[in-house]
C-alpha cells in the first residue's frame, strides 16, 4: 500500500487522498481471473509492463474520467502518487501510448472481454449481498454515444457504428453516428446492474430482453417486481416477457399508436401508483448523468464494436466499483 514517498533527500512525504481512494478502489475489484488470464503461461524474453499495473492504469484513467490515453499518461507523469498507485515506479517506467493501445486491443478480444464484463458481474453481486432490496425496482433506457469515426459521405473509418436518430430537447430531430449503451439501473441506488453495447441504428425494445436477460447471468438473484421504461420499450412481446418470465410488473409507457396494448396495460398509467412508480424511472437518467460526467463514457477513442463494450464497461467497472467503496458495510 502506497502511503508516503521518500525524497532525493530522505524526507519523508505524506501521500495525498486520491492514493487511498485508488487503493480501495483496486481492492474492491475481484479481478483475479481476469489478470491471470491476460498473464498466461511464463514464457522467456522481456518481460515489459506487468499486466496489473497496465489494468490498474486503465481503471485510473476512468475513475478520475480522463478524456483519453494521452491524458492518463499525462496524468501519470505529472502525478507520481497516482503512478506508485497503480505499481509504476516513477517517473522512468510510464507505459508508452502503443502500449496502453495494444494491452486495450488484447481486453477486446473474444477471449479475454467476457472475463472484463464478469469484473462488472462481480460487483453487481457484491451490491446485492450488501443491499436489502436491492434489484426489486429496475429502470431501463439506452443513451447514444458519439463514435470516434467521420460522418460524411465518405467511406466510413469505423464500420460498425450506426447511424442514431432522435428528437433533441429542443423537438429537433439529431442525428449521431455511433453507438448506443443499453442499461438497467436499480431505481433506489441508481447502480447500473446490466448493460449492452450495440449500433447506434439499434432500437432500444430489441435490446431489452438482451439486457434483462444480463442481469440474470450476472447473478441468479436477480427477481424484480417492477420493471421501469418509456415509451420507446412500448410492445406486447416486452410486456408478456417481464411478466411470465420475470414475474415482474412492467411499468412502461404505453405508444399512443398502439391501440391494443393501450386498451390493456394503458389505463393504469392514470392511477396514482402507477405514476409514482413511473417516476423512479430518471434514476437510470441520472446514472447515465454519472458516466458521462465522471467516467469518461462519452469519450470515445478506439473504433469497433468490441473496442467500444470495453470502453463502456470500463466505465460501468469504474462507477460501480466507486459505489462499492463508497458503501462498504461497516461492522
Amino acid at each position: 500500500m502506497v502511503s508516503t514517498y521518500f525524497t532525493a533527500a530522505g524526507a519523508t512525504v505524506q501521500a495525498p487522498p486520491i492514493v487511498g481512494e485508488l487503493e480501495r478502489l483496486f481492492a474492491t475489484l475481484d479481478d483475479a481471473p481476469l489478470i491471470n488470464a491476460l498473464i498466461g503461461p511464463t514464457r522467456r524474453g522481456p518481460k515489459g509492463h506487468a499486466v496489473q499495473v497496465l489494468w490498474r492504469c486503465f481503471v485510473t484513467k476512468y475513475a478520475l474520467g480522463l478524456p483519453s490515453t494521452a491524458a492518463l499518461i499525462r496524468t501519470l507523469v505529472n502525478n507520481p502518487w497516482v503512478a506508485q498507485a497503480c505499481g509504476i515506479p516513477w517517473p522512468n517506467s510510464i507505459p508508452h501510448e502503443a502500449t496502453f493501445s495494444r494491452f486495450f486491443a488484447r481486453l477486446a478480444n473474444g477471449k479475454y472481454m467476457p472475463l472484463v464484463k464478469d469484473v462488472s458481474r462481480r460487483l453487481v453481486r457484491s451490491r446485492y449481498a450488501d443491499t436489502p432490496g436491492f434489484g426489486e425496482r429496475v429502470a431501463l433506457d439506452s443513451t447514444t454515444l458519439k463514435g470516434w469515426v467521420n460522418g460524411g459521405k465518405r467511406k466510413q473509418s469505423d464500420k460498425d457504428a450506426g447511424w442514431s436518430v432522435k428528437k433533441n430537447t429542443h423537438g429537433k430531430t439529431s442525428y449521431t453516428l455511433g453507438y448506443k449503451l443499453h442499461i438497467m439501473a436499480d431505481c433506489e441506488t441508481e447502480f447500473p446492474m446490466a448493460a449492452n453495447v450495440t449500433p447506434g441504428n439499434t432500437s432500444d425494445v430489441t435490446r431489452a430482453s438482451h439486457v434483462l436477460r444480463e442481469a440474470r447471468v450476472a447473478t441468479s438473484k436477480f427477481h424484480p417486481r417492477f420493471v421501469m421504461a418509456d415509451a420507446g420499450y412500448s410492445s406486447q412481446p416486452l410486456f408478456t416477457l417481464v411478466q411470465r418470465q420475470y414475474r415482474a410488473e412492467p411499468i412502461i409507457q404505453v405508444n399512443r399508436t398502439h391501440k391494443k396494448l393501450m386498451l390493456k396495460s394503458g389505463i393504469w398509467e392514470n392511477t396514482e401508483t402507477w405514476k409514482a412508480l413511473f417516476g423512479q424511472r430518471t434514476a437510470v437518467e441520472r446514472a447515465f448523468s454519472r458516466l458521462k460526467g465522471q467516467r469518461s463514457l462519452n469519450h470515445i477513442t478506439v473504433r469497433g464494436l468490441r473496442k467500444v463494450t470495453v470502453h463502456c464497461y470500463l466505465a460501468l467497472i469504474a462507477m460501480q466499483a466507486a459505489y462499492n467503496t463508497a458503501h462498504e458495510p461497516t461492522g
